[in-house]
């Protein structure tokens, strides 16, 4: 809700960008929280005659490290080049774990001269002693990355007792084809797909509570249409509701409803639609705009965009459309509002002194403050964790997604080809 009109509104918002980018990671670590933190050591993992370490470097281990790095569950630490990591050694460098990688190889099936990967993993700690049961692993090479996720995952869940978010995935909408598009990366910005091919303006992507489907908004011929789709890009369907404007879809954490804004008369409003395109049901009739709209993680409650108050500001409401009452106070114009996992937090893109940036409001205590960065900082989405928040900013001379914690450090770059924006992370931690 960037500017007064509806159709204005929607396209300026979406239209302002993907290689994933090959970016050093600075891991910062809270001091109060250093004692909480592990440091394990990760050698090269041991490879057969003929694989390629570059490959298995840029494939398997350089995500896997980045993923433990960032953990906040682990700090890596560093091993002197060629000395075998020994129980004397690991105790030298203060690591409390050693991760142990071996490769293999096994014919793929199928005839082929294809191969699959084994990859042994034995985690164990400062004296030699297993922590954790040996696994192995067996992916082709299109799956390596994806098993290093996994990896990650299954330590961090295995030593903190809470799964890891490595195997999640962003949606958002990319122009890098020519078109508008949604595409899907992995949570580092790994492995970027294009999921949807209308060839005009496909944007606003958000996940299914089950991670398996999602619902978008298409323009062509000037109308706006929802449509939902699979994570892998086919089943599409289109979700007819009789409204002139179809846009800004989220799907509900629980049961099958979806918000949305529509208009009746050329008047934005927030309503609710199940997924099979029955009732129908319109919960806000303001004369001003509204917009926005998110469940809460509980789906008892739905906060959107209004400008009732005579500039766009936060509310939230009961799901039936009852109770409306106005969460944000500070910033000229406040927009675009996502629910923290938790339920007591919302991000929110916030104009103060005229830069867009994002802020973060508890709705408990009222209490909000800044996340600064440079450039314009719009359009967050919590991970499902709570701990990461992805986000669009132009600080890079184009509309480009980033990833930062909640706290505004540890940023990193995800897209660079084209223009990207609208990200939207799975629901789901594993």
């Amino acid at each position: 809700m960037k500017k007064t009109t509806p159709a204005l509104s929607v396209l300026l918002v979406l239209l302002a960008s993907a290689a994933h980018a090959q970016t050093q990671i600075q891991t910062t670590i809270d001091q109060s929280k250093a004692q909480q933190v592990a440091r394990i050591a990760i050698p090269f993992p041991g490879l057969p005659a003929g694989l390629d370490p570059q490959k298995i470097n840029a494939l398997f281990f350089a995500p896997l490290t980045r993923d433990i790095a960032e953990s906040g569950v682990f700090a890596i630490a560093p091993l002197p080049p060629n000395v075998p990591p020994t129980p004397d050694l690991l105790k030298r460098i203060s690591a409390a774990y050693l991760l142990d990688l071996r490769f293999s190889t096994t014919p793929a099936g199928g005839g082929g001269a294809e191969i699959d990967y084994l990859v042994d993993t034995r985690l164990v700690d400062s004296t030699g002693a297993e922590a954790l049961p040996s696994k192995r692993y067996r992916a082709g090479e299109a799956a390596l990355t994806k098993t290093a996720h996994t990896i990650a995952s299954y330590i961090v869940r295995s030593i903190n007792g809470k799964p890891g978010i490595f195997t999640t995935q962003i949606a958002f909408a990319s122009n890098r084809d020519g078109f508008w598009e949604i595409y899907l990366m992995d949570w580092d910005g790994g492995n970027q797909r294009r999921i949807t091919f209308h060839r005009g303006l496909s944007i606003l992507p958000s996940w299914s509570p089950d991670d398996e489907r999602m619902v978008y908004t298409s323009f062509s011929r000037n109308a706006s249409e929802m449509y939902v789709i699979n994570r892998r890009g086919g089943g599409r369907i289109k979700i007819h509701t009789g409204l002139a404007l179809n846009t800004s879809a989220r799907f509900s954490p629980v049961g099958h409803d979806i918000a949305f804004v529509g208009s009746v008369n050329g008047n934005p409003d927030i309503y609710v639609i199940r997924d099979d395109a029955t009732n129908l049901r319109r919960l806000t009739t303001s004369y001003s705009i509204e917009s926005t709209p998110e469940w809460s993680p509980n789906g008892r409650q739905i906060c959107f965009t209004s400008g009732r108050s005579g500039t766009p500001q936060i509310y939230v409401m009961d799901a039936e459309g009852t109770n409306i009452r106005r969460i944000s106070f500070e910033g000229q114009w406040n927009d675009d509002a996502r629910w923290a996992p938790d339920g007591e937090r919302l991000a929110y893109t916030s104009r103060v002194n005229g830069v867009f940036q994002i802020r973060i409001t508890n709705v408990v205590t009222g209490e909000s403050h800044i996340l600064a960065g440079e450039g314009s900082n719009e359009q967050p989405s919590w991970s499902p964790d709570g701990k990461w928040i992805a986000f669009q900013s132009n600080r890079s001379g184009k509309w480009q997604i980033y990833r930062m914690r909640a706290d505004g450090t540890d940023l990193m770059p995800l897209t660079s080809q084209g223009e990207n924006k609208e990200p939207d992370w799975s629901k789901k931690v594993e």
